[in-house]
This record gives structure tokens, sequence and C-alpha cells, in this order.
């Protein structure tokens, strides 16, 4: 009897569960695309990918059938989410989004949006990123905060049950105490708290909060809580700590404050721009409070010179240069740095900000 493939698989199918899966990727059949975070364990994933139809979303997990199975993927063991026939110019606006192109980016994320109208999962992801990103560019660009804001609090009314939903108010409470607004920052911190999954950023939020009005002892209490239940080299970990720096520093122990700060850079990874951009930064700044410019600088400057990718923490690297070194009676030097400040974020708010030194 003579065995065509089609009867091969067809036999297969029957004899091994899950082949059929296997038989269809390697045949190019497309699918969504989970992509897990390092050290997620998700036992049918390929290559760190989990492929198949995905059924729903919430803040919490994906549900993504697999060979006929549900497979239930936890929201922080998730790297990113891609969808079959997803447009074009969402890919385009995440190459745009990585090379630092953010206008345009958040441009095209609103074209896929409008692409995707049909789709409610693409189209609320397009609708998500585009916020997201009008976020990181209000940060640099002051005139677009109020529709930055405006984007995020239009999601998360409309969509209060997305896996992006943390995410979106995570990025408001960003644009709130950016803005000194203090008592919509705690409303919408106080909404984090409500979700089990975003409790502990929200607390750590919270913290900063409490910073930014002084209350230290209080801060630093809740800090010490959220370290102490935080997984070790953890992202959430990273921030309480980096807060808890802060705090430090506002309390005037800038020994520890230091000490503090610097532990986060040596447990983070050199490559991790989005956690050492931040930490130096905060290093400078506890340095800078201690009264020691020189060493404040050397911490700014491996910012600068390491890290300028990113948008939010590069201008406040370059402000602090540029102060340090006029401080430093280092003119030249000064007016250098201010200069690149203006070339390269000539809309950043750091323009107008004054020296703390």
């Amino acid at each position: 009897m003579k065995v065509t493939s089609m009867t091969m698989r067809s036999r297969l199918r029957r004899v091994i569960p899950g082949v059929a899966a296997v038989l269809a990727l390697a045949g190019g059949v497309r699918g969504d695309e989970v992509a897990l975070a390092p050290g997620a364990v998700v036992k049918q994933a390929i290559g760190g990918r989990v492929r198949g139809q995905i059924e729903s979303e919430s803040p919490t997990e994906v549900v993504i059938a697999v060979a006929g199975a549900q497979v239930k993927i936890p929201i922080e063991q998730i790297a990113s989410v891609r969808y079959d026939g997803q447009s074009a110019s969402f890919q385009l606006a995440e190459s745009r989004e990585t090379g630092g192109q953010l206008a345009e980016a958040a441009d095209l994320y609103r074209k896929a949006a409008t692409e995707s109208a049909e789709k409610p999962l693409p189209l609320r992801a397009a609708l998500a990123r585009e916020a997201l990103v009008l976020t990181d560019l209000a940060l640099i660009e002051p005139e677009r905060m109020k529709d930055a804001q405006d984007r995020l609090k239009a999601f998360i009314q409309k969509y209060p049950s997305s896996r992006q939903i943390t995410l979106a108010r995570d990025a408001l409470v960003r644009l709130q105490l950016h803005a000194g607004d203090t008592a919509a920052a705690a409303a919408t911190i106080a909404e984090l708290a409500r979700n089990p999954q975003s409790a502990e950023r929200a607390a750590v939020l919270k913290t900063k909060l409490l910073v930014r009005q002084e209350k230290y002892t209080e801060a630093s209490a809740e800090l010490d809580r959220l370290i102490a239940a935080a997984p070790k080299n953890s992202a959430r970990r990273r921030a309480a700590l980096l807060a808890k720096a802060e705090c430090l520093a506002g309390m005037k122990d800038f020994k520890k404050a230091e000490q503090v700060a610097r532990e986060v850079i040596a447990e983070t990874p050199a490559e991790d721009a989005e956690a050492q951009a931040p930490a130096y930064n905060t290093l400078g700044d506890c340095l800078r409070a201690a009264n020691r410019p020189k060493d404040a600088l050397l911490a700014y400057l491996h910012t600068d010179l390491l890290y300028s990718k990113d948008r939010e923490e590069h201008p406040r690297a370059l402000f602090q240069i540029a102060s340090l070194f006029r401080f430093l009676k280092q003119d030249a030097h000064a007016d250098e740095f201010l200069q690149r400040l203006k070339r390269e974020y000539p809309k950043s708010p750091w323009l107008n900000a004054k020296p703390s030194q």
C-alpha cells in the first residue's frame, strides 16, 4: 500500500498528541504568538514562544489554544504578543519606536489601529502602544502632556479588562507625577492597587509619591517591606531599591543611599539600559545631594556614554552634567553639554530646570 504524505500526517495526528501542531507550524500555517519573558517556562513553548490561537486576554493572563488545548500564560511571564494578520503599520511602528523616532511611531500605531478596526485584540494593542509612546514623548516634549494623558485615560476607560491596563495606569501615574499632580497620581495609584497583579507596583509608586511629599519615614518603612518581599534581581525589587535610595538621600543618609544605588547597578546586567540608566542617574542624585560633585558627574556620564537611548533618563543626565561642570567652574564643558541638551531634546522640560547644586 502506498503511503502518501497526507496519510502519514493523518496517522501521526492519531498516534502522537501535539504532532499536528508541530506539523502545522513546519508547514508555514500562521497563528498568534506569545513570546515568553526570560526564565518563563511553558510546556507548549517552542524556542521561547507559544503559537496558536489567542482566545482571550485579561489583566492577569493570556489564554491561547494550542493543538486543541487551552494554555493560560500569566501576564508577568509574557515579553510580547503578536497576532496573526497584524497590520504591517504596527510592525513598522515598532521599528520606529526602537529607533527612538517616537512621533512617527505614534502616528504609525494610530494608523495600525485604524487598519485593525475589525480585529479587537490587534486594535487594542495598537491603541495601547500609541498611548505608551505618547507618554515617552510627553516626558521630553511637555506640549504633548495633555494628548498623552487623554489617550491613556480613554484607553483605561474603554478597556479596563485588557492585558495592557496595568501598563496604561502605570504610564498615567508617571505623567501625573512628572506634572506635579499628586492628587491625580494618588487616585491612579489607588486604581492600580485594586488589582492583585499590580498591587506591588502600586505600592512602589505610592512610595515615590511619599518621597515627593517628603514623607520619608513613612516611605522608608513601606519600601523595606517591598524589598524584602520582592524576588532577587526582579524589576520590582530594583524599582523599590531605587526609590529607597532616593528616600535615604532625602533623609540625608547619603552613605546608605549610595550603597543601595550601587547595589542595583551591580545586580543589573550591563546591557539592560532600561534599568541601568535610572540607576546611574539615581546614584548621581545621591552623590550630588551628598556634596560630591565630581563623583556625581561620573555617575551621570555613565548614562550619557552608555545608555543615551533612554529618552527619559538621558536628558536628565545631560542637564545634571552641564550643571555640575558649571559648578566646577568648567564652563566650556558646561556649555558643550547644554548645547547637546538643546540640540538633542529641544523641547525637554530640563531646559527650563534650575540646577540643584
